[in-house]
């Protein structure tokens, strides 16, 4: 099957792993191993191998996981964007932790705590924050989704690589029923 039939399948896994791995109480399933990640990645696997006419391979389930990963970092990034805004606004974001932070330490010099606020007034450290964790989360979900992918199509694929219909050397003919054997050579 072309990459074309992989795009379906990859965007299935992957939206609802980037669904359930942004959604705030579901997403600590993802504590669990990454459950949210190697679940989008076998999904995919198991509706490529469904559809697929020849027998898939190792090889293709960990890229359908490698483009099931990069679609799921963009879904929960899309999703993530709202929650990021509304933490930020109600001064929950990453600097204002910072600066609570900040207050708890005793015996902190001038000096780091005024160039710490100073980060923190210019604005761009959570924007920062953000884009480091999402370079991170696609990492992670890529490689993870694509051990997800081979575990999919090792535990869906049933199908021999060269037992499929098209492929491999000819069959050989049967020879006639009715047609007496040859006779034995003289000696």
């Amino acid at each position: 099957m072309n990459d074309a039939g992989m795009l379906k399948p990859a965007l299935i896994g992957g939206v609802l792993l980037g669904i359930l791995s942004a959604l705030p109480v579901i997403s600590l399933f993802n504590c669990i191993c990454c459950a949210w990640v190697i679940g989008g990645g076998i999904l995919a696997a198991y509706l490529y191998v469904k559809d697929s006419p020849v027998a898939v391979t190792l090889g293709r389930g960990v890229a359908l996981g490698l483009m099931t990963g990069i679609i799921g970092t963009i879904v929960s990034g899309l999703f993530m964007v709202p929650l990021f805004m509304l933490w930020n606004r109600g001064g929950v974001g990453i600097m204002g932790q910072v600066r609570e932070a900040l207050e708890r330490i005793p015996n902190l010099p001038p000096e780091a705590e005024e160039s710490i606020r100073a980060l923190s007034e210019r604005g761009g450290m959570d924007v920062l924050f953000f884009a480091t964790s999402l370079i991170f989360m696609l990492g992670t979900y890529c490689l993870v989704a694509m051990l997800g992918g081979a575990i999919g199509v090792a535990i869906f694929e049933r199908r021999k690589p060269n037992s499929t219909p098209g492929y491999g050397p000819p069959p050989t003919p049967e020879p006639p029923v009715n047609i007496p054997p040859p006779p034995p050579p003289d000696m």
